[in-house]
C-alpha cells in the first residue's frame, strides 16, 4: 500500500445549529429532543476548518491572540457605548447556592455550591476553565434550574487557587491532581446515584483525567459528559499553547513561581502579559460582547492569583487524556465549541469527535473560548439535551421490566 493510501482520513463532524431552547416547568415530564443534525461534504467541512483554525507555531499563535487582545480591550472600557442586554445582571448569582469546603487529597480546601434538592435523581457536576471561577458557569445554573427544577441537583467547585479555593504547590497543579479534586468532589457530594460531568476548558482536562483513572465508577455511575471548549492533548501547538510556549513568557513564569515575596516584580510581570492574551482570545466577536458579560471575564481572570496561572503553565502544554477515550465511548458524551475559540481552537474539539465517534458535536457559529458567556441559551439547551438523555437512560436502568414498556429479547 502507497504513503498515500495508507495515510488517515478525517471523519466528517456532524455540526448541531442553533436553537432556542424550551423550558418546562419542574412537574411535566422530562423531554428529549431528536437533535438536529447537519452533515457536510468533506471539503465544505476541510473549508470551515481552514476558516477557523489556529495555524501552529509561536508565531502565528501569538499574532493571532495579539490581534484578537487588541480588539477585545474596548469591551472593557467605563465610557463604551453598546447594546447590553445583560446590563444590571448579577453575574455572581451562585454566590447565594449552598455552599461549603471540601478537603482534597493533599488537603488543599476547595470552594463548593449546590443548587437543587439534596434528593434530586440526577446530579450534575460543572468544572470551570483555567483563569476563571464557578461563577462562568452563571447562565448555565439558571437555565438548567428552569429546566429540570427539582429532576436535577447541579454542583459547581472552585479548582484549586481559583475563586475561593485554596492555592496548591506547583507539583500539585497537574491535570492528574484536578482530576483527583474532581473525584473528591463527586466523593463528598454525590457518594451514590447517577451523576453528568461538564467541563470547560482545564474543565474538560479535569473530567477526560477523572474519567481516564476512575474508569470503574464512570463506567458504574456517569450517565453524561458535556467537554466545552477543551482538548485532550496537544495544547501546545497552537492558542494558548502557542503563548505559554513562548521562552520569554516560560523565563517570566519561572519568576513568578520562585518563593512568594521575593519576585515580585517577575510575577506583576507575568501576570501582565498572561491575562490580556487570555481576555483577548476569550470571545469570537468582541464588538458584539455585552459589556457587562465582558466586564465580568476580565474580573475572573485578574482576580486568578498570578503563581496559580504559572503553577498550571506546565500541565497545560505537556497533558494528554487520551487514556479516557475507550472509556468515555461507553457514555452518552457532547463536544462542545465556538468556530471561533483562540485558546483551545475547534481542531482541537474536531480531534475529540473524531475519537468519540458516537458523540455529538455541537459548533457554535462566531463563538469563541466563553462560548457558554457568549452564546449561554444554546449551549444550555445543548447541554440540557445531555442531562435529560441521561435522566432518561436512568430511569430505564431502574425501571423494572413490568413497570415499562416490554423490550425485544
Amino acid at each position: 500500500m502507497s504513503g498515500e493510501d495508507a495515510s488517515p482520513r478525517r471523519s466528517v463532524p456532524r455540526i448541531r445549529l442553533p436553537r432556542r431552547p424550551s423550558r418546562s416547568p419542574a412537574e411535566e415530564p422530562v423531554e428529549i429532543r431528536p437533535p438536529e443534525l447537519v452533515g457536510g461534504a468533506p471539503e465544505d467541512v476541510e473549508a470551515v476548518a481552514e476558516h477557523i483554525r489556529t495555524p501552529g507555531g509561536l508565531a502565528a499563535g501569538l499574532s493571532a491572540l495579539g490581534a484578537a487582545t487588541i480588539g477585545s480591550v474596548a469591551t472593557i472600557l467605563p465610557g463604551r457605548k453598546a447594546r447590553d442586554p445583560w446590563a444590571g445582571e448579577d453575574m455572581w448569582e451562585l454566590g447565594v447556592d449552598r455552599g461549603s469546603m471540601v478537603a482534597a487529597s493533599d488537603g488543599v480546601p476547595l470552594a463548593v455550591r449546590e443548587a437543587g434538592p439534596t434528593d434530586a435523581p440526577m446530579t450534575v457536576v460543572f468544572a470551570h476553565g483555567y483563569t476563571l471561577s464557578m461563577d462562568s458557569w452563571h447562565f448555565q445554573r439558571r437555565h438548567l434550574q428552569d429546566r429540570f427544577g427539582s429532576e436535577i441537583r447541579m454542583v459547581f467547585y472552585d479548582q484549586r487557587g481559583h475563586g475561593l479555593s485554596g492555592k496548591g504547590s506547583r507539583a500539585n497543579s497537574t491535570i492528574a491532581q484536578i482530576a483527583a479534586d474532581l473525584d473528591t468532589v463527586v466523593s463528598a457530594t454525590a457518594p451514590t446515584g447517577p451523576i453528568v460531568v461538564i467541563g470547560h476548558s482545564m474543565g474538560g482536562m479535569s473530567v477526560m483525567g477523572y474519567a481516564a483513572r476512575h474508569e470503574a465508577t464512570v463506567r458504574e455511575r456517569v450517565l453524561g459528559v458535556g467537554l466545552v471548549a477543551t482538548a485532550m492533548a496537544e495544547l501546545s501547538e497552537s492558542g494558548l499553547g502557542a503563548v505559554l510556549e513562548s521562552k520569554a513568557v516560560s523565563r517570566v513564569a519561572g519568576l513568578a513561581g520562585r518563593t512568594p515575596g521575593v519576585f515580585t516584580s517577575g510575577r506583576k510581570a507575568f501576570g501582565a502579559i498572561m491575562s490580556p492574551f487570555i481576555y483577548g482570545g476569550s470571545f469570537g466577536d468582541p464588538a458584539r460582547m455585552s459589556p457587562t458579560v465582558a466586564r465580568f471575564v476580565d474580573e475572573l481572570i485578574a482576580s486568578t492569583d498570578v503563581l496559580t496561572i504559572s503553577n498550571f503553565f506546565e500541565t497545560l502544554t505537556r497533558h494528554d487524556e487520551t487514556a479516557a477515550i475507550p472509556v468515555l465511548r461507553d457514555v452518552r458524551t457532547t463536544v462542545l465549541c465556538g468556530d471561533r475559540d483562540l485558546l483551545t481552537p475547534l481542531d482541537r474539539s474536531v480531534d475529540i469527535a473524531e475519537a468519540l465517534p458516537d458523540a455529538e458535536f455541537v459548533v457554535v457559529p462566531g463563538a469563541g473560548h466563553m462560548v457558554m458567556l457568549e452564546e449561554p441559551a444554546h449551549v444550555s439547551e445543548v447541554l440540557g439535551d445531555l442531562i435529560a438523555d441521561a435522566i432518561v437512560e436512568w430511569r430505564s436502568r431502574t425501571r423494572g421490566p413490568s413497570t415499562g414498556h416490554s423490550r425485544a429479547s
